[in-house]
């Protein structure tokens, strides 16, 4: 038994003996059938308690499961409380901590039937609790924008060359190169992931914030990316934030081609145009 499986046994047993926590589930990359854990895999970890502050607030429980070095709480996706703790030998462990009631909730819902559908163990159930099958046509099928938001995500993203391009100007370049590197970065993963839907239908696996996507992007795609990020200087953020925009565009188009959108050609025109006089001495 290595020093992950001995840490998780600790948790598991803490949660038997421990009348607060009432069920105790793991997921993640420890139970599901694809990409499995590794040496640097954490744990994850739903645990379903009477108190959720008892467990997001205090440390006490934590040192009855073992020495830990860092701790923090931060939302997850669906809004609950993560509580993430690093213990000896780095092993890192994330708590979902939620109440019985969200439990009820959260554990038929879309979005948690996603995560379940992707495998998980139940090591603690004192609530007798029923995890339904999910609807493999459903969990996870990838649904069109609405023509609203696809035009929004478009001139969102041309809005921010020129924004950043301003930066770049003004020699901000914190700003500039947060903007090409992580904001402009999520427009683009948004229609990344559009495009490869129409390409391989609504249930293609693509994941969540850009996980795994070396090996779920087409080769366009990564070719693009291999281009598109930036070190802390100017010519290059001007380089990424070009390569970014081609990227973008032509992804784009075709998305809107394949989901009966418009493509708003005039607000690419109009900041391209802008940005290239702009930076037209970078190049």
């Amino acid at each position: 038994m290595n020093a992950q499986q001995q840490l998780l046994t600790r948790i598991t047993s803490y949660c038997e003996e421990n009348e607060e926590v009432r069920a105790l589930i793991l997921i993640g990359s420890q139970v599901r059938t694809e990409f499995h854990a590794d040496e640097y895999s954490d744990l994850d970890l739903i645990m379903i308690v009477n108190d959720i502050t008892q467990f997001t607030l205090s440390n006490e429980w934590v040192d009855h499961i073992g020495r830990h070095h860092v701790s923090f709480v931060e939302p997850t996706i669906g809004g609950q409380e993560e509580r993430r703790i690093l213990f000896d030998d780095a092993l890192d462990v994330d708590f979902v901590i939620i109440s019985k009631a969200m439990a009820q909730s959260a554990l038929v819902s879309n979005d948690a039937l996603s995560i379940l559908s992707k495998g998980y163990k139940l090591l603690v159930n004192k609530e007798n609790i029923t995890i339904p099958d999910p609807d493999i046509n459903n969990i996870g099928k990838f649904e069109s924008p609405l023509a609203s938001e696809y035009i929004n995500v478009v001139n969102d993203f041309w809005y921010h060359t020129i924004w950043t391009t301003k930066k770049l100007l003004r020699g901000e370049l914190w700003a500039a190169h947060f903007c090409v590197n992580n904001y402009m970065k999520q427009k683009l993963l948004w229609m990344i992931e559009h495009y490869e839907h129409t390409i391989h239908g609504s249930n293609y696996n693509t994941w969540y914030g850009g996980r795994f996507i070396d090996t779920w992007a087409d080769d366009e795609v990564k070719e693009g990316l291999a281009k598109a990020f930036s070190d802390y200087n100017v010519a290059d953020m001007v380089s990424a934030l070009f390569e970014t925009m081609e990227l973008f565009r032509n992804l784009a188009v075709k998305v809107g081609q394949a989901y009966n959108c418009d493509y708003p050609f005039h607000a690419d025109e109009y900041c391209s145009s802008w940005v290239h006089k702009k930076l037209c001495d970078y190049v």
